[in-house]
């Protein structure tokens, strides 16, 4: 029997070596893909607020004063003055189920003209694409969870709505003749570009 050269043997080891090298390297690769698209589907409010913070958590991140109500399962905490969003000012409603963030409204009470509406539905587009038409008697049953008949259905109109990544649903609405509100809804709840100025949307 021949014996194989000491030369190939070393090729032969360095060749399957690298080969098993670039395999580990393509899988993580695939790995830091994979944790970055996950990233990327995590639905980030302003300032870092996540899904599923208590309210304290919110407290820290927000640094900003806000007055807290509660009721049995649910507790609210309303900036005490308007906060920026877009190019507007509006008061920003965190809403809590057994202390745990499930939604999230902006309520816009001046500056509150048609075309600033369009504006904010072109910059709602810009980060989560085309809405769709949204159902006024949905919008009012997410905000009865919180606040039996605060909204009056008939008094609902012009719902548009959006699906973010990792399944928030994103609705903005006239609530009055002359009010309008962005409403976030958590995925757990349910069971951008364009040259917008998009700051907390």
């Amino acid at each position: 029997m021949k014996r194989i050269p000491a030369f190939i043997l070393l090729c032969c080891l360095a060749f399957a070596l690298s080969v098993n090298g670039a395999a580990a390297e393509n899988e993580n690769r695939a790995s830091i893909r994979d944790m970055m698209m996950t990233e990327k589907k995590a639905f980030s409010f302003r300032n870092g607020v996540a899904w599923g913070m208590n309210p304290q958590q919110v407290s820290l991140t927000e640094e900003i004063p806000m007055e807290k109500r509660s009721s049995p399962d649910w507790s609210v905490m309303i900036t005490a003055e308007p906060v920026k969003v877009s190019r507007y000012t509006a008061d920003l409603v965190y809403m809590f189920y057994q202390d745990a963030l499930r939604m999230i409204t902006y309520e816009f009470r001046t500056d509150c003209t048609t075309l600033n509406y369009q504006y904010l539905t072109g910059a709602l587009c810009s980060v989560y694409g085309e809405g769709s038409e949204a159902s006024p008697a949905e919008i009012k049953r997410w905000m009865d969870l919180v606040y039996q008949d605060y909204y009056q259905e008939e008094r609902i109109r012009q719902a548009l709505e959006w699906t973010s990544e990792d399944g928030t649903r994103i609705f903005l609405y006239y609530f009055t003749e002359t009010t309008y509100a962005i409403l976030y809804v958590c995925p757990a709840s349910n069971g951008g570009g364009g040259g917008y100025e998009t700051n907390g949307l």
